[in-house]
Formats: structure tokens, sequence, C-alpha cells
């Protein structure tokens, strides 16, 4: 997510540009936070949200590989909803999701569209139908593994976990059998998923990361 200065505050000119009713309300070397109504317009599975939310977002520019943060403002959230933090933040999806997605770099105008509409949709919709629109990603240790189950086309934990180690710790062989314990020569099993973390540098220490913070906070527990 290797921005500079420059292109984050470009950014933020065109994420203002869309969202007219966003001022800038803070600006320092470190970050630019963001405050005002985002008109959110919305149509699936013949339900429609046509609403404004009032938000604050703070935007980092001295640390490339930090996400936004955004905060609901107008009560519009119940406190119980689960996917609000304690500290009024919104849990849009897990960290590692949004790395990958962008990988090449943030796109605040994208980040919004992809991942803090649908938030509020998912929440409308929550709220009228008991049920999530788009299913219910997990929190903590268990999103994680969630998002690589979703990244490695798996559904079992331990099947997961392995090749998540792998995709961090090994030097990828097609001929390899797969570490997913099928049998199959890696290249014809999950192969194409793994892949991109071995030719992407930048998707490996990804992998690494998350590997070392799930092994860490499993330790506090052995």
């Amino acid at each position: 997510m290797n921005l500079d200065k420059n292109e984050i505050r470009e950014q933020v000119k065109q994420l203002l540009s869309t969202y007219p009713k966003l001022n800038i309300v803070k600006s320092d070397n470190s970050t630019i936070h963001l405050a005002g109504s985002i008109y959110v317009y919305r149509n699936a599975l013949n339900y429609t949200v046509q609403k404004n939310y009032m938000v604050e977002i703070t935007i980092p520019i001295s640390e490339s590989n930090t996400l936004p943060k955004i905060r609901e403002t107008g009560n519009v959230i119940s406190d119980n909803y689960p996917h609000r933090y304690q500290n009024g933040e919104l849990c849009l999806e897990t960290e590692t999701s949004m790395r990958l997605r962008f990988i090449d770099g943030l796109d605040l105008v994208a980040w919004m569209d992809e991942y803090v509409e649908p938030y509020f949709f998912s929440y409308e919709y929550y709220t009228r139908f008991g049920k999530y629109p788009f299913g219910e990603r997990p929190h903590y240790l268990d999103g994680i593994i969630n998002t690589y189950q979703d990244i490695f086309h798996t559904t079992d934990f331990i099947e997961t976990s392995k090749l998540l180690i792998y995709a961090a710790e090994s030097v990828y062989r097609g001929h390899a059998t797969c570490p997913c314990g099928s049998g199959v020569k890696l290249r014809n099993c999950h192969g194409k998923y793994i892949l991109p973390f071995a030719l992407d540098k930048r998707k490996r220490n990804i992998a690494i990361s998350d590997l070392n913070f799930i092994r860490k906070e499993i330790s506090k527990y052995e």
C-alpha cells in the first residue's frame, strides 16, 4: 500500500469530490481527519438503502501500511452491533483482506465503495431482517483464518493453517505434495492459490505477519 504523502492528499481530494459533505477538520504530518456525512445508495437482494450517515475518517499519511479508520458519529449503529468496536470504529473487514486488496496502493474512493458503503447496507439489512446479506466474517484469529479459507478455497481449520504456513515459510515447489494432506502434487491441488504468495514478496510478507500474529496469540494460552 505504498503511497507518498502527495498521492494520499490527491486521493483525499478525489474522496471529497465523491462525497462533497465530507470536510477536512484536521491535517498534520501523520494523519488527515475528515468529518461530515456520506450518502449511501445501495440496492441488493430486493432491498434498498438510501440514507446519510455521519462519520469521522482518519487517514494515515506517515505509515504506508496502515489502513484508514472510520467511526459512525450519528448514533445510528447500535453499541451492541458485533461489528462495531468499543471505541466506535467500524469493523469493515479483516486487515488481511483489505491489505491484499490494496496491495498496489490504497484507493480511498474504492475503499469507501467496496467496504464502507457495503458495511452500512449490511447493517440496515441486518437490522431489518436479522441476518447478514453477504455473510459474516468472524473477528480476531477466526477472522484471519476465515480470510485465508476464502483465499485458499478451504473450509477446514487445520488444512487452512497448513497452507498458510507453507505460503509464509516454504519455497514453492509445484511437484511437491500439497500441504493440505490430499496426497496430490501442489500444482494440481492448492498450488494456484499459494503461488501468488510465492511470486509477490508483499503478499508473502502479509502471510508471514498474520502467521506470526496467530502464533503469538495462541502462545498466550499454552
